[in-house]
Formats: C-alpha cells, structure tokens, sequence
C-alpha cells in the first residue's frame, strides 16, 4: 500500500471549515428554493390538468333526449375546444365539429388507432404549419392540444368521442413561470453565497476565540513546565553525586527511573510548545544552505548504540556531497524521528536503511525498516496527535504519538510531501521529498 501525504502549504483550517460551511449554506438554500420551485410547478400542472380534463370529460358526456350534444366549433372558438369526433369501431365519422376545418383529417389520423377502454386524456403537439387548399392557404402555430377519449354505446355499435382543448396559453405561462423561477434562483443564489459566507464567518467568530484561548494556554502552560522539569532532572543530579557512595542499589534505581521519565516529560512538553507554536504560526524556523551529507551520516551515528542493543543493522547509502536548503536543526529532528520510529518497531536482528536521493528537481530522505508494518486503515492517521497503532507497546516505550505529527510540520514548514510505503509485517518505507 503506498500513502502519500502531501502538505506543500498548511491548510488554514478555519479557513476550509468557513469554505465548506458557505458552500453547505448555499446549497441549502438553493436546494430549499429548487424544492419550492418543483412544487409549486406540480400543483399548477396538477390543477391545469384537473380542470382541463373535468372541462373535456363534461363536453364528452354532454347528451340531450339521449342523444351526444356536437358542438357548434365553426363559428364559434368559445372555451378554445379545438376539435369535436365522433368515431365508430372503423374509423367511420358518426358526427364532427373542427374549429379549422382544413385540418381535420390530420387531426383524425392522429386519434384513430387510439381506442382507449375507459375515459382517458393525453397531450399532443401540433407543429406550426401552412397549407394551401386551392387558392386558400393555411396558416397555423405552433400549438399544444390536450386531447381526450371517451367511449359510448350507439344503435349501431359501440363508438368513441374524441374532443381536444387547445392548451397552448397554460404552456405559455408555465413555460414564463419557469423563466421567472429560473432568474429567481440565479438571483438567489448570489445571495445565498453571500449570507452564507456573512452566516459561516460568524459562526466561526466562537470557535476561533476558543481554539486561540486554547493554544495560548497550551504554549504557555508547555513553557512554564519547561523550568520545573529541568530543576527536577538537576536536582536528582545533584542527589547521585552527593550519596554517590551510600545510596542503595533500589535508590539509585528509583533516581534512574525518575530522570528517564523527566526526560520523556521534558521531550513531551517541546513537542507540544512546537506544535503548539507551528499552530499559531509563530514556529521559527532558520533556513539556510548546507551540506547535509556529512550532517545525515552523524545524525545517523547517533542511534548506533540503540539499534546494537536489538542487533539491529543500521545501513547508510548517502551521495558525496548534497547542498540543500533548510532548517538544519528541524531537519534533524525529523530524521531522529523516523529513526526512533523504525528502529522501535523492528524486531530484533533487523535492519534499517537509511537513503539520500539527489534528484535535480527534488531531495529525499529514505528511511527504510524491517519492521511490523502498518496496517492499511491506520496509514491515513498515522501523522495525527496522540495517534498510536499500537497503544500498549507504545506506552510501554514511552511514547505519546506525537513524533510524527512533529515530522509532519516540519515537512509542512519546508514545503515538501511524505510517502509512505508499508504492509503488515513488511517493513515500511518513509520517502520525505524537498523541492530543491
């Protein structure tokens, strides 16, 4: 599994917090107005169509002394009924009415194979077109007929009634209805996008106020505990060398036991001051040009001693000569926690290998182990604050998971991007590249 966590820039995170609320605000308004739109829209579909089809389903049924009322659609356009049929099982006209006569066998061919059992109503297009009948031509527009069926009982057989209404006015006003609610919303929407950024930043005013308060107090309290922890480390000092002779081999135990933990508590507390300062920006950090061939192989040497204690092989595959840009005591740091990490979690007779690749483009570190491994699900949180894979061996080990979360701001501060390569009981591979 190869993981790549790339951090060329911090991301200011109020900042992405208020992007994402603004965009969160302004869809929901969108939507809300969307939704109002579509229903609002519906219903008028929805009583158009209900009035249309009571109007038709009336016309049709329309008799008088038993007999179907046809009317009288020549002279007269009254109620827009378009047309009037009167079909028997064949096709066969019974009795007709056309508002445009002209037109009524393209009107037939288009109902004669529909024979519906029941009433029933659909929509039809009619197509502007002209046509000339002799020296008469006819002209008509575009139109929309809402067209309904409705069987009957004849004496000489079963038949049907055809009448259309011309609904091209309501297609008109819905289709202007859906011209205003779309500029509606395009109006809205620039407005959404405002109030929800003017909405997003105040709600973000507490939560900043809080997390500042927080990293003031952490800074501080990390500060403070600075000088306590070192006068504690110079007393017990100071204890060994004056009862160097008469302390027991239990006290001289316990002193041991309480410097090595002062010491955890003292790395625990710059850790912190540093994140704590990379979090408010206020980290410093010294860049300049060295030579950090010579400087990796002593940093290196430095975990001889530790890495012999678990005959564990610490291999180094550095060029000549490498001169590079950066702060050169975080850049330690970083190196001593990639080893400190690859070195605690490889096994004993192991090995460690630790690499500098001279691209012209970019720089790497290679740190490389032999060890247990990362779990898929753990690799994208393996750079969080107090984040450990293994919980019990690491308290064991001291560790507080803080070591590569400090890696990773440095990496941030320097511009540059981590890749991680690791499988369960395969090792892992940490690859830190740096622009040249």
């Amino acid at each position: 599994m190869k993981w790549t966590l790339k951090n060329g820039k911090k991301r200011d995170l109020f900042q992405y917090t208020q992007r994402k609320l603004t965009v969160t605000y302004t869809w929901l308004i969108i939507l809300f107005l969307a939704l109002f739109s579509i229903i609002v829209t519906v219903f008028f579909v929805f009583m158009v169509y209900r009035e249309q089809s009571d109007s038709l389903r009336s016309t049709m049924s329309a008799t008088e002394d038993g007999r179907v009322v046809v009317p009288d659609l020549e002279n007269s356009r009254s109620d827009d009924l378009y047309f009037f049929y009167v079909l028997d099982n064949r096709g066969e006209v019974l009795a007709q009415s056309d508002a445009i006569p002209q037109l009524s066998g393209s009107n037939r061919a288009e109902i004669e194979k529909w024979r519906p059992d029941g009433d029933s109503f659909r929509l039809r297009r009619q197509p502007e077109q002209e046509q000339r009948i002799g020296d008469l031509r006819i002209r008509t527009d575009d139109r929309l007929l809402f067209i309904g069926a409705h069987p009957i009982m004849t004496t000489s057989g079963p038949a049907m009634i055809y009448a259309a209404k011309d609904v091209t006015f309501y297609r008109d006003i819905l289709r202007n209805l859906l011209f205003v609610f779309l500029f509606i919303l395009t109006l809205f929407s620039l407005a959404a996008v405002k109030l929800s950024s003017s909405m997003s930043k105040k709600a973000m005013i507490p939560i900043q106020r809080t997390f500042k308060h927080q990293q003031q107090f952490l800074a501080d309290a990390s500060h403070e505990l600075r000088t306590p922890l070192s006068i504690m480390n110079a007393s017990l000092d100071v204890i060994e060398l004056e009862n160097e002779d008469t302390i027991t081999p239990y006290s001289k135990e316990v002193v041991t036991d309480m410097k090595e933990e002062i010491g955890r508590m003292t790395r625990m507390v710059q850790h912190l001051l540093l994140l704590a300062r990379s979090d408010a920006g206020s980290a410093e950090f010294e860049m300049g040009s060295f030579d950090i061939v010579p400087k990796l192989r002593q940093w290196v040497l430095a975990f001889e001693g530790v890495a012999q204690k678990k005959s564990i092989a610490l291999r180094m595959m550095l060029p000549g000569s490498l001169i590079v840009k950066g702060d050169q005591e975080r850049l330690k740091q970083l190196v001593y926690i990639l080893l400190d990490n690859a070195i605690k979690y490889t096994p004993e007779e192991g090995k460690v290998d630790v690499g500098l690749d001279p691209n012209p483009k970019q720089w790497r570190i290679i740190v490389r182990d032999s060890g247990i491994g990362i779990a898929e699900a753990d690799q994208p949180r393996i750079f969080d604050r107090f984040y450990r894979v293994e919980k019990h061996r690491n308290r064991e080990e001291g560790s507080a998971g803080l070591g590569l979360a400090i890696a990773k701001q440095i990496v941030i501060a320097h511009r540059g991007s981590v890749v991680l390569e690791s499988a369960p009981g395969k090792g892992s591979t940490f690859s830190v590249e740096f622009r040249v």
